[in-house]
């Protein structure tokens, strides 16, 4: 096949280098549109549906500024925040491609830049790096613009570039694959040195993509090797993937030292249940992209089987790639003969169960045998037995629906791996199908070109001429497609309470409530406007852990609440009115309680001085 015998353009030759800073010239005009208008705006806002982590991520890139650089101090500890015990930044994503590796701009630049210029870079370098990967295996630019654009436009990037920067910060992965891609064919150092660059540039940002690579990149080495007719034996092989092996590892380090550190005293775990809802089910890549703005709400409220009251959880379950990849990446499937093919099979599949989480779902709904009671209640007492004998030693009997459900690989993981249990949303494996569904389709548009556009007889004009008529059609309806519409900007604004907490002489300790309000992203960043100390923080981990060790704040005002709230040194009680459950009566509780005394209403947040 002429693809076969097509290299990559290197970077030494001109021909090259101006065909990549075309591809990348694109992908910038095409990053520049999609997120319109935040560069104009860049340095006073940030993409966000709503405002949450976002702030969480922009404090932490103010945190490590402010503790390296003015107060000397370790930046992975905030003293002032979950005051007096103060809060240890390993119970969330630590990110050090935002915190440390962008600690210069962020230093010169503000985080608010700093964070929207990393936030463009996923789009662009995402982009480029999909595109050289289906070019160094098809030889088709077209191919590879398509997939590129594919995988960068995919709702799960979408959506977490409006929201989760670090989950956004794709582009170590299909860096990694590159890197890998070349390194099987000619096993040269310098491939070695990419694949580590990619896997350190993915694992630095977001810790669920360091454990996909390390799942998923040794089943693309051995279907590539194994297609490709190679001994795994060999002793290139065997040094280049312990030499890729041990710089992975070095990258990880600096991340799990912290997380160990933690380990000891704090239970850095997910319940069960939680992992199951947090999963991915098979009618979440089949239903038409849940972004775009003619059809989008439609689908948000019809086909992801989310909660009515919580519609902003639909957006976590928006993994439709859309039916122009999946139209080309089953024509790939099909015809596709290339020698990498049957690897991005095994990537995409392995990948698609793994997304799945502990059960079989559909929608978010775990899928359901029904049988005989007596049945049902042998496979659970069998499932428990099994997962209190392993590792984990955890009970399975909390999925119990009636009836008998169908657990998945990523259950004995988790039960295999008791780290594992720190991993909730299995999700997350979603953009590691992306990649692979984002492959297949450059690869089935390079051959759909061949075999069904392009004619024998035809010159290499008209054939040229074919393929870029062809090229401009299918990109623009891949775009119209995935195309997410306006997506929402969110100001960075301190809150006026926190105006006038700031204002409030000398030092001293606040809580908010409901809890839920107090456990959120946003008060991270709202801590660096009032400058108080906080009796609560946010993490991943951080909420579960407080809730169990903290029952008695569920209570406020009880006697035992305030109790605590002042052996933590709080003076300041405030009330996040919105935060409310319907029927709530808890403002008016706080206003009769003795022991507080109601001082001002500010938007909606109401302030209490608790009395001592």
């Amino acid at each position: 096949m002429i693809f076969q015998r097509i290299k990559l353009p290197t970077w030494s030759r001109g021909r090259g280098l101006r065909r990549h800073a075309s591809v990348i010239a694109f992908f910038c005009l095409l990053t520049v549109a999609v997120t319109w208008p935040l560069v104009l705006r860049f340095s006073s806002q940030v993409p966000g549906w709503y405002i949450a982590d976002n702030y969480e991520y922009l404090w932490k890139m103010w945190w490590f500024k402010h503790a390296l650089l003015d107060l000397h101090q370790n930046p992975l500890i905030a003293p002032q925040l979950f005051y007096p015990q103060g809060f240890e930044l390993a119970h969330a994503e630590l990110s050090p491609l935002l915190t440390v590796v962008s600690l210069p701009l962020t230093w010169l630049w503000g985080e608010i830049p700093t964070y929207n210029l990393l936030s463009f870079l996923s789009f662009v370098v995402a982009g480029w790096a999909v595109y050289a990967l289906v070019v160094r295996t098809t030889g088709s630019d077209w191919g590879g613009l398509l997939a590129g654009t594919l995988f960068v436009l995919t709702p799960y990037h979408v959506v977490r570039y409006a929201g989760i920067l670090p989950s956004a910060s794709i582009e170590g992965i299909p860096v990694f694959f590159l890197g890998l891609e070349m390194w099987t064919q000619e096993r040269r150092p310098r491939w070695v040195l990419l694949t580590a660059f990619g896997f350190a540039l993915a694992a630095w940002a977001y810790l669920y993509y360091a454990l996909g690579l390390l799942l998923l990149g040794p089943i693309y080495a051995w279907a590539r090797l194994r297609q490709s007719g190679l001994a795994l034996r060999q002793r290139p092989i065997l040094i280049g993937a312990a030499s890729m092996g041990a710089l992975a590892l070095i990258s990880l380090l600096p991340l799990a030292i912290p997380y160990f550190q933690l380990s000891r005293h704090v239970q850095l775990s997910i319940p069960l249940g939680d992992v199951d809802f947090w999963s991915a089910s098979p009618t979440d890549y089949v239903i038409p992209p849940g972004l775009h703005p003619l059809w989008g709400e439609w689908v948000r409220q019809h086909l992801l089987g989310v909660p009515a009251e919580f519609p902003q959880i639909g957006l976590e379950f928006i993994l439709g790639v859309g039916f122009v990849c999946l139209l080309f990446a089953a024509y790939g499937l099909g015809r596709d003969t290339s020698q990498a093919k049957s690897a991005v099979v095994w990537l995409t599949i392995a990948a698609f169960v793994l997304s799945l989480g502990p059960t079989l779902h559909v929608g978010r709904h775990p899928l359901v045998i029904p049988g005989p009671d007596g049945l049902a209640r042998s496979f659970e007492k069998f499932m428990n037995t099994l997962g209190e004998w392993l590792p984990g030693r955890e009970a399975y009997g909390t999925l119990g629906v009636g009836g008998i459900t169908l657990p998945l690989p990523a259950l004995f993981l988790r039960w295999l791996l008791p780290p594992l249990e720190g991993v909730r949303a299995w999700n997350r494996f979603a953009v590691f199908v992306a990649l692979g569904l984002a492959l297949l389709a450059g690869a089935g548009y390079s051959n759909w070109i061949r075999r069904e556009v392009q004619q024998a007889s035809d010159s290499l004009s008209t054939r040229s001429r074919k393929e870029r008529l062809a090229g401009l059609v299918v990109l623009s309806l891949a775009i119209f497609e995935l195309w997410p519409g306006r997506l929402p900007l969110q100001p960075v604004e301190p809150r006026e309470v926190d105006r006038w907490l700031a204002a409030q002489p000398g030092q001293f300790t606040i809580m908010e409530l409901p809890l839920v309000s107090a456990l959120s992203a946003p008060q991270m960043l709202y801590s660096r406007y009032h400058g108080k100390r906080t009796a609560f923080a946010y993490g991943t981990f951080f909420p579960y852990w407080y809730r169990q060790e903290y029952p008695e704040l569920a209570d406020c005002p009880k006697s035992p609440c305030l109790d605590r709230l002042r052996s933590w040194g709080v003076r300041y009680v405030l009330l996040n009115i919105d935060a409310l459950p319907p029927g709530s009566t808890l403002e008016s509780e706080l206003n009769s309680s003795p022991d507080l005394g109601r001082i001002i209403r500010m938007d909606q947040i109401v302030v209490y001085e608790l009395l001592t």
